[in-house]
């Protein structure tokens, strides 16, 4: 009963995990060539960071629950891919039950709020017209939760897209359909879609989606400051 309410009261979203680290790409990720004290520090720190996150996860996989859960590695990229169609879907359809189901607490709630939001006439279509850069894994981190035989693991892949989002407003007698100004654009987006799971009570529960995030900003790494 104890666990039960322990449970309950552990909301599915804590946050975004501490010291997850995004490298930075284009022009936000200092030239080896102009910069090359900074760049190599920047190097030294995702280098740090990947150890310490290995680390943890070495630690949900041994430390925690037997039979030792298996982390399926390969697997997170094609179920980031599988979990964002299947949400935006959800949310483009007004499917609630089924955000639920996939969803953080968090971000459930704010789908929940903009699909209360839309009027009666309205419908929303979204649109994945292609994959322009195969998905990548950047970041699998761990933690233990304060409680006992708990952990979360969190995994952010980057997902690069075509992709439009549409708001019908009206459909004519002939079917036509009108579209709000400004939606319904084809756009090339990269998003980093965080994914997360835990184990409770020796079960480990399905991957679902915690939001998205950006990449770490320079401001964002003390050590980099004193460059």
């Amino acid at each position: 009963m104890k666990n039960m309410a322990a449970k309950k009261d552990m909301p599915s979203d804590l946050g975004l995990l501490e010291q997850t680290f995004i490298m930075p790409t284009g022009a936000n990720k200092p030239s080896l060539f102009r910069n090359p004290r900074m760049r190599l520090n920047l190097e030294w720190h995702r280098l740090k960071t990947r150890v310490k996150a290995f680390g943890g996860v070495l630690y949900y996989k041994y430390g925690i629950i037997k039979p030792r859960p298996k982390l399926n590695l390969r697997q997170i990229a094609p179920t980031a891919v599988a979990l964002h169609r299947q949400m935006y879907t959800a949310f483009a359809e007004g499917d609630t039950a089924t955000l639920t189901t996939i969803c953080a607490d968090g971000l459930r709630e704010s789908f929940r709020s903009r699909i209360a939001a839309r009027s009666p006439t309205e419908r929303i279509r979204w649109t994945l017209h292609q994959y322009t850069r195969a998905p990548r894994v950047v970041s699998h981190r761990a933690m233990m939760l304060p409680v006992k035989g708990a952990a979360m693991r969190q995994a952010v892949v980057r997902i690069q897209t075509r992709q439009s989002l549409a708001k019908i407003t009206e459909v004519g007698p002939d079917g036509r359909e009108k579209m709000a100004k400004g939606t319904g654009q084809e756009k090339e987006i990269r998003e980093y879609v965080v994914l997360q799971r835990r184990i409770w009570k020796g079960v480990e529960e399905p991957w679902i989606v915690w939001g998205t995030t950006e990449e770490t900003s320079l401001s964002q790494i003390p050590a980099l400051q004193q460059v």
